[in-house]
């Protein structure tokens, strides 16, 4: 297959023109009114083609090329528009946009396909406007129930199941994928694997799970200055050597285990004042259930004995988990033998983040393929991708659903 280059770059660059910030990110929050303004040309581009469209209670937008067997089930791909404040150009946009592509090329192409194909846009899969990350296609998966997730607030107390009335996303529950032939997710890698090793292809075999955790450490607040440093309870102090010997543990636990303390907060947060309480976060990854567990369980023990070490009190709580991934053999190996047809340099590799795929993967045989990121970098305005690997990304998409379709999965 090769796409129409051109139709891509300018159907991208038009909806990376959409709320980017003065350092040249890109603002799509999820269900904000610039998330809105990419979904209506998303769902323009889909129409034009001839797709039938229609959204589910979740707010995630499916895209359908119609095949010629009515009875079998559709292929899926797909990934995410929402973006991170200040984000990249290519995190989960470049899956929607490849698998749109791809299913174009086949359909212009004249190639003839059984299955229906299907491209997705979840909704808020960053999760950095309403927590937890990947809120739609959990809700699919039965992670999350409808309920709980239209009760998710922002910052600022806005509801997720208002703002997806606000901007005419609010679908129908039969309208959500819950069955299909496959599922394929092409992303950016997010890492620097295969930039490093000048790798054009990854053939990604599954994904770390997450546990995420609230950690709350209780003190006393105190005088600065007339409170001897014996007499002292600084939940700061507590909370600072605790989180340096969770990461020691971490790394001490052994790759691929990662441990991330992304928020600290403390209060009362004045100058003069001992904390009394802080509040910090915790996102720990691995590619076992079993060692997540023991990770987690060393993890909380670690900051209960610091704690009483330090005369302070921990409460922990978790707010999310994500099961680690085992993505499809069979669509690992039509993967794999696409690249090898293409002659792209290809190599097997675990996705360290959390993706729309993985909660998918728990209902549909799922698979994903990764192009290289420059010098590793993403969440952020420097994520960059060349833009032959875009491009051979897509056309490696739209080979593997042709795959897909003669396979049994």
């Amino acid at each position: 297959m090769r796409i129409n280059e051109e139709r891509l770059k300018e159907r991208m660059e038009r909806i990376n023109s959409i709320a980017v910030t003065e350092e040249d990110g890109m603002m799509r929050l999820a269900l904000s009114d610039a998330d809105k303004e990419a979904r209506d040309l998303l769902v323009s581009w889909m129409e034009e083609a001839g797709m039938s469209v229609r959204v589910d209670d979740m707010g995630t937008i499916y895209g359908v090329m119609k095949g010629r067997d009515e009875k079998a089930l559709p292929i899926c791909v797909g990934s995410h528009m929402d973006t991170q404040p200040n984000g990249g150009r290519y995190d989960g946009f470049f899956g929607v946009m490849a698998g749109l592509e791809a299913i174009l090329t086949i359909k212009e192409s004249g190639a003839e396909f059984d299955s229906d194909l299907m491209v997705a846009d979840w909704t808020n899969e960053e999760g950095a406007r309403f927590v937890p990350p990947m809120l739609a296609s959990g809700t699919n998966a039965g992670q999350f129930t409808a309920q709980w997730v239209y009760d998710r607030q922002d910052t600022e107390g806005i509801r997720y199941e208002d703002e997806l009335k606000r901007i005419g996303y609010k679908g129908d529950k039969e309208n959500r994928l819950t069955k299909a032939k496959a599922y394929l997710e092409p992303h950016i890698e997010q890492g620097p694997v295969l930039d490093a090793k000048g790798i054009s292809c990854g053939i990604v075999t599954g994904a770390l799970g997450i546990t995420g955790l609230d950690v709350t450490i209780s003190g006393e607040a105190n005088h600065a200055g007339t409170t001897p440093m014996s007499h002292r309870k600084d939940a700061l102090v507590a909370a600072a050597e605790a989180i340096s010997r969770i990461r020691k543990n971490c790394i001490d636990f052994g790759e691929p285990a990662v441990i991330t303390n992304g928020i600290i907060n403390a209060q009362p947060a004045s100058k003069n004042i001992v904390p009394g309480s802080v509040y910090f976060s915790i996102d720990l990854r691995y590619h076992t259930d079993e060692g997540m567990a023991e990770l987690e369980k060393q993890t909380k023990d670690i900051i209960h004995k610091t704690c009483a070490e330090l005369g302070t009190t921990a409460e922990i709580e978790q707010y999310w988990r994500a099961k680690p991934a085992i993505f499809n053999e069979t669509i690992v190996r039509c993967v794999e033998e696409a690249a090898a047809e293409k002659g792209l340099s290809a190599m097997k590799i675990i996705s360290g983040a959390g993706h729309d795929a993985v909660f998918i993967n728990e209902i549909i045989p799922t698979g994903m393929i990764f192009v290289p990121s420059i010098k590793g970098m993403s969440h952020c305005p420097q994520e960059d991708t060349k833009w032959e690997d875009l491009v051979s990304g897509a056309e490696l998409t739209a080979d593997v659903l042709l795959k897909l379709d003669k396979e049994t999965v």
